[in-house]
């Protein structure tokens, strides 16, 4: 038994420094990714919160036939392919009349007229471009766009973000195993915080307590992060290649399981308006979008495309003859047939994001998103005052972390307020949002190199988390305004549980600001009354 000690003892230590520098060395990238991850949970909602909208349903009372049939007419025959439509966030129906082709990134990209029309059927935008233009050039997700961008690339180009937030992904992946490995009494760490002499909870036990108790959403999270981050920037590349010599094109009719060449005979399609319904009454919900293709050929298909809905963790395609309007069958996300590979990948993204049970899972998962924020922001400290205690140069560190663990909140914060000013000036939003972010951290940045006392910028920028989040609704009011009683009667949830969540977040930062600024006071005291005993004493 002691012959084996010291190789326990080695074997706990290689442990405990895999695990501090998996976390320490991309320790804010790593904070950054789990904060603005847990900010993506809820895009979908801060969408319709910053547009101050809620979803109509005009698919369902809108005649999408007689729309297609006009529009059509309309539209050069070579963006006839294919047509996608659905609902945005500022109540208008999108219709993307588009083929494929190349882009001038050299990857395969949809490109043709996108029309945006109102609840009246008007034409309120008509534009031509590339799809990936379009929407990166859409004010209407400026916002969501932009923090979503920032969690899956850090806003950096492709394909380098993605390759940067999968390696953040498995370094939180290696910090999570050794972090599960190190703990020899699993239970009692679940729920053993100790108290230190002043009745202050320990940090170190605080930080063990919530990595044990987000390890499983850890692990998960980091392993489909990764997936995510890296079969896009190499995976579904290496099979164009390896599998089909290059040739995007057919990779992509590969993947959604269409075939490359179909009949192009004239043929009167059936009324989409009935294979609209008829989906609908399937899946007791609305579709995200319809893909017509093909549309007044021998070859016309339909697709209708449904968010996971009735306790649903997968999504669900169901695909429709388009001449005859029959029902064809439900279509595998990957592939033409049923496959292993097809379910995983459908399980991923909600299982990522936690969109299987609506709102209801968002919340754990931001709750469990924010746990893993703490695990990562008292383990930059807790480093920190280690090295802080035995070396005052690490000083830079811990100026680190309150710049990084409470600026990024408040630059987030500000893209938000750049999206509403923007707004109502009549601006570009797509460009003022991550402006307003860019300008907040170059501020803040200043901020932390020239205040020398790290409670002094602490208390500012808690200050400025807490003002930010109590102007946010205010804005929103003044640019919509639709107050709470308009948003109660229309039931918009999302509007509702962005603000409140808002209010929380102002009252939360503000009460930490109390309680730093009441430690301020007693460390002030203290250091009064040893100064003075000093003196007394001489």
């Amino acid at each position: 038994m002691n012959d084996q000690t010291p190789t326990l003892r080695s074997k706990a230590k290689a442990l405990l420094s895999l695990h501090s520098w998996s976390g320490i060395v991309l320790g804010m990238l790593l904070y950054a990714v789990i904060f603005t991850g847990t900010v993506a949970v809820v895009a979908d909602e801060i969408g319709e919160w910053s547009n101050s909208n809620y979803p109509q349903h005009l698919m369902l009372t809108s005649d999408i036939d007689a729309t297609v049939k006009r529009l059509s007419a309309q539209t050069p025959k070579e963006y006839l392919d294919e047509i996608s439509t659905y609902e945005n966030d500022r109540q208008q129906l999108v219709y993307f009349f588009h083929t494929h082709k190349q882009n001038p990134s050299g990857d395969m990209d949809e490109y043709g007229v996108q029309y945006a029309l109102n609840a009246q059927g008007k034409i309120v935008t008509q534009k031509t471009g590339f799809g990936s233009d379009l929407y990166a050039q859409d004010d209407t997700y400026a916002l969501s766009r932009f923090l979503v961008s920032i969690h899956t690339e850090l806003h950096i180009p492709s394909p380098w973000g993605l390759i940067l937030t999968g390696i953040l992904g498995m370094a939180m992946l290696i910090a999570s195993v050794s972090g599960f490995m190190m703990h020899r009494h699993l239970f009692i760490d679940m729920f053993s915080i100790r108290k230190q002499r002043d009745g202050q909870t320990l940090k170190r036990d605080s930080h063990t307590v919530a990595g044990t108790w987000s390890i499983p959403f850890a692990i998960l999270l980091a392993f489909t992060g990764s997936f995510f981050s890296f079969s896009t920037a190499f995976g579904i590349p290496a099979m164009g290649v390896v599998a089909f010599g290059g040739d995007q094109e057919a990779l992509m009719y590969a993947l959604v399981g269409e075939q490359q060449n179909k009949s192009e005979a004239p043929m009167a399609s059936a009324d989409l308006n009935l294979m609209l319904q008829d989906a609908v009454r399937r899946q007791s919900a609305v579709p995200s979008f319809l893909s017509i293709s093909h549309l007044g050929t021998e070859s016309a298909s339909v697709l209708a495309f449904f968010m996971p809905n009735e306790g649903k963790v997968g999504y669900e395609q169901l695909v429709y003859n388009g001449t005859n309007g029959d029902f064809v069958e439900y279509k595998p996300i990957v592939g033409t047939v049923p496959s292993l590979g097809s379910n995983i990948l459908s399980l991923i993204y909600p299982i990522h994001f936690g969109t299987f049970a609506g709102l209801f899972s968002k919340i754990i998962w931001i709750s469990l998103g924010v746990a893993a924020c703490y695990v990562t922001i008292t383990g930059l400290q807790l480093y920190a005052h280690r090295n802080q205690k035995n070396d005052s140069s690490w000083q830079w560190f811990s100026r680190m972390c309150i710049w990084g663990f409470l600026g990024l909140p408040l630059c987030s914060l500000a893209s938000a307020v750049g999206f509403f000013v923007s707004g109502s000036m009549a601006t570009n939003q797509s460009i003022w949002t991550p402006l307003s972010f860019v300008i907040s951290a170059v501020l803040i940045s200043m901020l932390s190199v020239f205040i020398k006392n790290t409670l002094r910028l602490k208390n500012l920028l808690l200050a400025g988390n807490g003002l930010v989040c109590l102007l946010l609704p205010v804005l929103r009011y003044t640019t919509s305004g639709i107050g709470w009683l308009q948003a109660l009667h229309h039931q918009m949830l999302a509007m509702m549980f962005v603000e409140m969540t808002l209010l929380f977040c102002s009252g939360w930062c503000f009460y930490a600001l109390y309680k730093s600024m009441q430690f301020e006071g007693q460390t002030n005291n203290q250091t009064v009354t040893t100064f003075a005993t000093q003196e007394t004493a001489k």
